[in-house]
């Protein structure tokens, strides 16, 4: 039978179609057994294959293992957009615990209530001036009993200002808590209905809530996205590159640019920041064809006075989300590059 909605629906979409639901190990498993040595992520122009982030998430869930950090643990993240962010991410949910994001943008109160909401104890940062203060807080107020820091010049040295990692019995730099961990005989059994998220929401009533969402809710997300957009994708047949300058500890980059470009086997330029000639340069030099932001990003784009001039013709999928986009921003971005936005 025919569903009325499916009129609205692309073309060979149907409304019964299956959606997948697995776990988000497997998901990252299976993407690198089919991918390989193609890359994944590329951070300050340094490539990550699918290979070697599946072995770099190893690490990491073993060493969380080996800690203690398994079923029934939950792990906080109090991350930026780097490849730290993936690594831990997966690392965790593959040693069997639940993650809990903390947003960077959030005040010392709401990160405190999350942190003792969650049950969290355990938090992984890095060392830029914008979150290891924060983090020192957390462990100075007693919510937290281990500290597990990031370095950020691990994946190049930018010039970002850095905070130094004091001498602390409960601080350990992620190089040293991952040294000599080894894989166990057998990974943790992780199920679908297992909680891998405790994403927070902003609390705009109260305190942020807790949404439980499970490894099935994420991993049907990204079959949803899939199954919605297969017969573009066919007609295309490419590897995309997608540039993720939206922040991973979101719920959107998280499924819609991570777990859906992963899938995939889609490249994702992750981007630390926004910075509009660093974008444009992923455009025009990099020909990028994937571009998910919102409007204070395509409002600065749109605003450069040599747009007209500039090569944006790689791109082929650009959309704006999170607040409304001013129409007259559409317009302009329409008229000087003839796409859609």
């Amino acid at each position: 039978m025919t569903h009325p909605g499916e009129q609205f629906y692309p073309e060979g979409v149907h409304w019964d179609d299956p959606i997948a639901r697995g776990t988000l190990p497997d998901l990252l498993s299976k993407a690198a057994e089919q991918y390989g040595a193609r890359v994944a992520i590329e951070f300050r122009d340094r490539a990550i294959s699918y290979t070697e982030l599946e072995a770099m998430v190893e690490t990491a869930a073993a060493a969380f293992l080996r800690a203690g950090y398994g079923k029934n643990n939950s792990v906080a993240l109090f991350l930026g957009n780097s490849p730290d962010h993936p690594v831990n991410f997966f690392g965790a949910l593959k040693a069997g615990a639940r993650v809990v994001h903390l947003s960077p943008l959030d005040g010392e109160r709401a990160l405190s209530h999350k942190l003792t909401d969650s049950g969290a104890r355990v938090l992984i940062t890095s060392d830029l001036v914008t979150l290891m203060p924060m983090a020192l807080k957390f462990l100075e107020k007693g919510l937290l009993d281990r500290l597990i820091v990031c370095e950020d010049d691990h994946w190049g040295d930018v010039g970002n200002p850095h905070t130094p990692i004091p001498a602390h019995p409960a601080i350990v730099t992620f190089k040293r808590f991952v040294e000599g961990a080894s894989k166990p005989s057998q990974w943790p059994k992780v199920s679908v209905d297992d909680v891998a998220l405790l994403q927070y929401t902003g609390g705009t009533t109260g305190l942020p809530k807790g949404a439980m969402l499970s490894h099935g809710n994420l991993t049907s997300a990204v079959s949803i996205y899939d199954t919605w957009s297969k017969p573009a994708r066919a007609q295309r047949d490419v590897i995309e590159r997608v540039i993720c300058v939206l922040p991973l500890f979101h719920i959107f980059a998280l499924t819609v640019i991570l777990l859906r470009s992963l899938e995939r086997g889609d490249l994702i330029s992750l981007h630390q920041r926004f910075d509009v000639e660093s974008v444009m340069r992923d455009i025009e030099v990099k020909r990028a064809t994937a571009f998910p932001g919102v409007p204070t990003m395509w409002i600065a784009i749109a605003s450069l006075p040599d747009l007209e001039s500039r090569d944006l013709s790689s791109l082929v999928h650009c959309g704006s989300g999170g607040a409304p986009l001013p129409v007259e921003v559409a317009r302009i971005f329409e008229r000087k590059t003839n796409m859609k936005l």
